[in-house]
């Protein structure tokens, strides 16, 4: 049997505005890229990480207003592909648990 372990933690600041939309069926969502920069070990050697990952976060509409450009935040969730209206993929972060951390 194949584990079926899916979840990221990743901490960093909101790099744009965040969209906020309903869904027909009133959820809330938010949408963010978040701008993550650290260093990690490997290979015993130090290296930069760097990424930008979009992250959607649904149904949590009071937690999401709170989240600007420039917020320092931790989120963790799993995450999925998906295909932009160009055709090409890529991984997103569906958060489910956000923590607004202090500047």
């Amino acid at each position: 049997m194949i584990p079926t372990n899916n979840r990221l933690i990743l901490s960093g600041v909101v790099s744009k505005n965040p969209i906020r939309k309903i869904s027909p069926s009133g959820i809330s969502h938010c949408q963010f890229y978040l701008e993550h920069v650290s260093k990690q070990i490997e290979a015993e050697l130090t290296r930069q990480a760097w990424c930008i990952m979009p992250v959607i976060v649904s149904g949590q509409k009071e937690l999401s207003y709170s989240i600007k450009k420039g917020s320092k935040v931790l989120v963790s969730g799993f995450i999925s592909t998906h295909t932009k209206r160009n055709q090409t993929s890529q991984l997103v972060l569906h958060a489910d648990q956000i923590k607004l951390l202090g500047e």
